[in-house]
């Protein structure tokens, strides 16, 4: 006699392989300042330094923005962070809205990951008709100083 388990997960791959698939419609979201891409290759600065007068002698780089068309409909938005050199990020994913809202969708500090290793963070948009205007990838932390990483984003249906 089969056990309880054995017949559920026959049952659940009988039903999964009569489910249709459904077909995932993504696109690339641009960066802001190059609309010709949507992936960018980062090594994590120095913090900024002020300086007098407001004058910063340094500036960071932490901040990734895409920006999303004012006729886009996405149903989420994916992130794609690979990191080259292996190491311990801050990273930080939000939605920002045209009314100087934002939702964050991923805080985590001190996330390792090893070399190759790819991290992929989804955010749902507040509802199909607020839709962000940008996108933006927080990354830092004073481990991550001269790590490299490189980030994509896509908007899918």
């Amino acid at each position: 006699m089969f056990s309880r388990i054995t017949v559920l997960g026959l049952l659940a791959s009988f039903l999964g392989l009569s489910l249709p698939v459904q077909a995932q419609n993504c696109t690339p979201i641009p960066l802001v300042g190059k609309p010709q891409t949507n992936e960018v290759t980062k090594t994590v600065a120095q913090p900024t330094i002020p300086g007098p007068f407001g004058i910063k002698i340094t500036r960071n780089n932490w901040n990734t923005d895409w920006a999303v068309s004012s006729d886009a409909n996405f149903t989420r938005y994916v992130a794609t962070i690979t990191a080259s050199d292996g190491g311990t990020f801050d990273i930080k994913f939000f939605l920002k809205y045209s009314d100087q809202t934002e939702d964050e969708f991923f805080n985590n500090r001190e996330k390792r990951l090893a070399a190759g290793e790819t991290l992929t963070i989804e955010a749902v948009p507040r509802s199909a008709t607020e839709q962000p205007f940008h996108v933006n990838l927080f990354v830092n932390g004073i481990p991550a100083l001269g790590r490299t990483y490189t980030v994509s984003v896509v908007g899918c249906r």
